[in-house]
């Protein structure tokens, strides 16, 4: 609590300093301490922003704090760098040397965030580049053993089973049989895990599996949200039940496994239009959800709103026939 209240009564203090030395007419040091505000809240922001991390926005609340250190550190050069007094003299080179290494702190840790977005590039680079090369190596072999695809596959996939390029390059296929799509849905590496849940051909069990005992289940919600084999009971309480992943009405929408009651709901209560277009190309939609949908789009007040209804139009003579 009192690093909360820091945060708020540091820059409160200072700006009612820099207020009160301009109104007394005494401001000197004033344009040096701004100077030493504005770069610390400049290089702090840069620094800030040269991060990808979704968290990364937290750190905008420490700008006040930020700006407000480096105006005091700065009014004490300003003010006592020219003074006679010995200890005014060293105030004032702490001041500025402590300003000038707030500002250089920033900076490094900026550099150093692109440096390391840089070598993750160049890393991300060379991963697609093998899985690419992967991707066209399987598809060689898929076409040479056009009748034996699975068993291909498969052997293929229990020898490279540590090589996470031609995993994920071969978990775009569908087919992997159960088994081994079940063995690579617990992996330790999500990413391969996800793909795995992703495949058309992983089955109820492994989907049921991932949902119920999988120590982070909320990173595979969208894939078990528009997988046509995931068990209707998941699929319902995934979409009953409070979640931290936003948008998934769409992913369940389109999913033919999707219970009635579930698609009922979506189509009278979403508010996302994207959902109600991917619900018209659900092959289970039928002329009552359609009319559900039509009566919520209405209400709906966007240019993307107009395109559905267009959408709708163009579905309705296929799906309410007479």
């Amino acid at each position: 609590m009192s690093a909360i209240a820091g945060l708020i009564v540091v820059p409160i203090a200072y700006l009612v300093l820099v207020v009160t030395l301009l109104a007394k007419k005494t401001a000197t040091g004033v344009g040096v301490s701004v100077l030493f505000c504005a770069l610390a809240v400049g290089s702090a922001y840069w620094s800030i922003t040269q991060s990808r991390s979704s968290t990364a926005a937290i750190g905008l609340i420490f700008l006040p704090f930020y700006g407000a250190l480096g105006g005091f550190l700065g009014l004490a050069f300003g003010r006592w760098r020219s003074s006679p007094e010995h200890t005014h003299s060293v105030a004032a080179f702490l001041g500025l040397a402590g300003a000038v290494l707030l500002v250089a702190f920033n900076v490094r840790e900026g550099t150093k965030t692109n440096a390391k977005n840089s070598v993750r590039d160049e890393q991300q680079t060379a991963h697609s580049g093998e899985i690419a090369r992967d991707r066209a190596l399987i598809a060689a072999g898929l076409g040479a053993n056009e009748n034996r695809q699975r068993v291909y596959l498969d052997s293929s996939i229990r020898a490279r089973m540590k090589d996470r390029a031609f995993l994920i390059a071969a978990l775009e296929n569908d087919s992997i049989s159960p088994v081994i799509l079940d063995s690579l849905a617990n992996s330790n590496d999500f990413g391969i895990a996800l793909q795995a849940v992703r495949n058309p051909s992983t089955d109820r069990a492994t989907l049921r599996r991932v949902y119920l005992t999988h120590t982070n289940p909320d990173y595979f919600l969208q894939a078990l949200a528009g997988h046509s084999n995931t068990p209707p009971e998941i699929i319902r309480e995934i979409y009953t039940k409070p979640r931290t992943i936003t948008g998934l009405d769409g992913w369940f929408a389109r999913n033919p496994a999707t219970p009635r009651d579930v698609l009922e709901k979506i189509s009278t209560t979403t508010t996302s239009t994207w959902a109600i277009s991917q619900l018209l190309q659900n092959p289970v939609l039928d002329c009552p959800l359609l009319d559900q949908a039509a009566r919520n789009l209405s209400a709906m007040r966007s240019d993307s709103a107009s395109q559905v209804v267009t959408q709708l139009e163009e579905v309705r003579p296929t799906v309410c026939t007479k």
